[in-house]
């Protein structure tokens, strides 16, 4: 398209058709159409003598109004549903595709990504058991490292990942939570593992398909989501709507930065900018996207709605604090009802898709965010968000690691916090999403194995919860008994690394993005000192799945806690705060059933008197799990203590939890 009306890049959807005959009498009808578009605007402005590579119109590189239109480089349609190729697969520096003085009139047009576009058959998917979002098991993971060492020659595509589905339900996942699918380059920089980086926000993805015929990657998609879906598992996308993989200025300066897409097409819409053309960095990672502004705001309600109708249930939003700003300047003002977090359940209703509260039990999808971004004013927003969205919580996580890796550091306070969905962040304890890791920063096995990241760690923070326990590998497995036991019993949504529950390690890289290798893929088969602890953890996962008292809001109203003795512990704050306070204890209940769980986050063992209401009721304890070791019952062992008082000691840094009935 040699010249268009700019109106059409505001954020609407792009209608194509054609008509067949066009194509000749030997072309099949579903054959790819390959496009992009040449954009004109202010700053170089359309004339009829224009001629690929020349200056005819042309004014500035950059102007004043933060334009940089270049008719000679090709702009893929933002929604468009594949790319032909990656940038980065045709210029390994990218020049072609910059806007410096040496390549700005260069005309790309042999060499750029096309947009393709092919009519494909409906498919339809597979429903799943409406579920609450707090009742699923949600499994975050890399596509490509679920299957990659598995012996098939579909592995780390999409179709390996639906004939995986039967071995991810067997590890407890009811959920699985995809690092970003969304189209992105791979080779990006020292390379883009993870997938961070997106170029498309309508295109999947093309090197995680096993069938790349152009066209045809977006039917092994929905194939995925139908296998998934036949094991009534959940597919959670892991979207990032708050930058892209295109904006970057090189050497400093402001006139030379990529030209792929939203760039071409209207720079002052898609990105926010300050006056003198430098983007806004507040992500991290190059550029911010305007979500303030329309077009953008369009692209991502639009996306949305696009892979839910690909079957996808449920979206994960990193940096999600951006998508709350309501500035459409440089600076940001954050917003949770005025912005698109605010209205997005209302856009995506209007449309036909009902958005369900994470503890909503209904046909719908789930929300959840990243309640932060990586830097500027008040970028900090766990439970600011509405209350459609889950949040993923650290102050869960931290408090979870703290008190294995740093007991003293931690009250009872915090403790109970978590335990009851973090009341106060919270007004209700299903929108607190616990997790113990994730893919940023250590694996559950290796913030129990190491005291700093790796050396050889690209990036990665220096921060971290973590602890080789000198080595005691007593201690580690305990540790990472406890941290999994405390994610267990904590009210709100479940959330475990794949790569957990089998205890994979990445020898101490806490920021593996840039890695296509062995180090990220992952083996499911643990052995050793690593077998009984996985077990623990699947028996941990099937118990929270049986159990529902967990998820039951009768579960926080009906905790009652005690100390040693057997007696109430005072609703009194300062007490929760003592610093030698290292032993509690609580019983909780709902109509169906009743725990006790004790916890000892002292070095010393601590004899404790067990409370003798259930015993009165002709009711006694079944211990499920004492963290001092791997052993399981789902069901309970009968406790028979000796003497009057029933009386039970807790071993150091160690949790225990009972079933209390008959």
């Amino acid at each position: 398209m040699e010249k268009c009306s700019l109106d059409k890049f505001k954020g609407n959807v792009f209608e194509a058709s054609f008509d067949p005959k066009l194509l000749g009498a030997d072309v099949p009808f579903n054959t790819p159409l390959y496009y992009g578009y040449r954009v004109f605007g202010p700053n170089y402005e359309y004339t009829e003598t224009w001629t690929p590579g020349s200056k005819n119109g042309f004014k500035t590189r950059l102007d004043n109004e933060n334009n940089r239109f270049n008719p000679n480089k090709l702009a893929y349609d933002p929604y468009s549903r594949e790319l032909s190729h990656l940038h980065s697969d045709v210029s390994k520096d990218l020049e072609i595709f910059r806007s410096n003085e040496k390549s700005f009139f260069i005309d790309n047009q042999r060499f750029a990504p096309k947009s393709v576009f092919k009519i494909i058959p409906d498919k339809e998917i597979t429903d799943v058991s409406p579920r609450a979002l707090v009742d699923e098991i949600i499994g975050e993971v890399h596509i490509k490292s679920l299957t990659a060492l598995q012996n098939s020659p579909q592995k780390g595509t999409y179709k390996a990942a639906g004939e995986f589905a039967a071995k991810l339900k067997a590890l407890g996942t009811t959920m699985v939570e995809f690092l970003p699918l969304q189209e992105f380059d791979d080779k990006e920089d020292i390379g883009n593992y993870w997938g961070y980086m997106p170029l498309c926000y309508f295109a999947p993805h093309k090197k995680y398909a096993f069938n790349t015929a152009d066209g045809e990657v977006i039917v092994e998609f929905r194939e995925m989501i139908d296998a998934l879906h036949k094991e009534d598992i959940k597919v959670c996308m892991d979207v990032v709507y708050n930058h892209t993989g295109e904006a970057r200025i090189y050497n400093n300066d402001p006139t030379d930065v990529n030209l792929f897409c939203y760039a071409l097409i209207d720079n002052k819409e898609y990105y926010k900018s300050s006056s003198d053309g430098y983007y806004a960095i507040n992500s991290g990672c190059h550029n911010d996207a305007n979500t303030a502004k329309d077009a953008f705001r369009h692209i991502i309600t639009d996306s949305l709605e696009y892979w839910i109708r690909q079957g996808v249930d449920a979206f994960r939003f990193d940096l999600a604090t951006s998508l709350m700003d309501t500035d459409t300047s440089v600076n940001v003002n954050y917003d949770s009802k005025k912005s698109l977090v605010g209205k997005m359940k209302e856009k995506l209703e209007e449309r036909g898709i009902k958005v369900n509260n994470p503890d909503e039990k209904a046909a719908g999808v789930n929300l959840i965010a990243e309640p932060w971004t990586c830097g500027g004013h008040n970028a900090y927003q766990l439970g600011n968000f509405p209350e459609f969205f889950a949040e993923w919580n650290d102050i869960s996580r931290n408090t979870i690691r703290a008190f294995s890796v740093r007991p003293k550091s931690v009250d009872f306070l915090a403790i109970r916090h978590i335990l009851t969905g973090s009341p106060h962040k919270f007004n209700n304890p299903s929108r607190s999403l616990n997790f113990v890791s994730c893919h940023d920063g250590f694996t559950l096995w290796d913030l129990n194995s190491y005291d700093k990241k790796a050396p050889d760690t690209c990036g990665g923070s220096d921060w971290e919860l973590c602890s080789s326990y000198g080595g005691n590998k007593i201690l580690r497995d305990k540790a990472i008994r406890n941290e999994m036991a405390l994610l267990t019993l904590s009210a709100g949504c479940f959330m475990v690394q794949v790569d957990d529950i089998v205890l994979h390690s990445k020898n101490g890289n806490n920021n593996s993005y840039n890695i296509d290798g062995a180090l990220n893929y992952i083996d499911f088969d643990p052995a050793g000192e690593k077998y009984g602890l996985s077990e623990f953890i699947k028996n941990l996962i099937a118990f929270r799945k049986k159990h529902k008292i967990f998820k039951d809001e009768l579960y926080i109203k009906n905790m009652e806690f005690y100390g040693h003795l057997a007696r109430p512990l005072p609703d009194i704050l300062p007490f929760w705060t003592l610093p030698d306070m290292n032993f509690m204890s609580f019983t909780s209940n709902n109509d169906k059933e009743a725990v006790f769980v004790a916890m000892n986050k002292g070095y010393n063992p601590v004899k404790f008197i067990l409370p003798k209401a259930p015993l009165n009721e002709g009711k006694n304890y079944y211990i499920v799990f004492d963290t001092k070791n791997n052993t399981f019952n789902s069901d309970g062992i009968l406790y028979e203590p000796k003497g009057e008082e029933p009386t039970y000691t807790i071993e150091g840094h160690t949790i225990v939890l009972m079933l209390i009935k008959p």
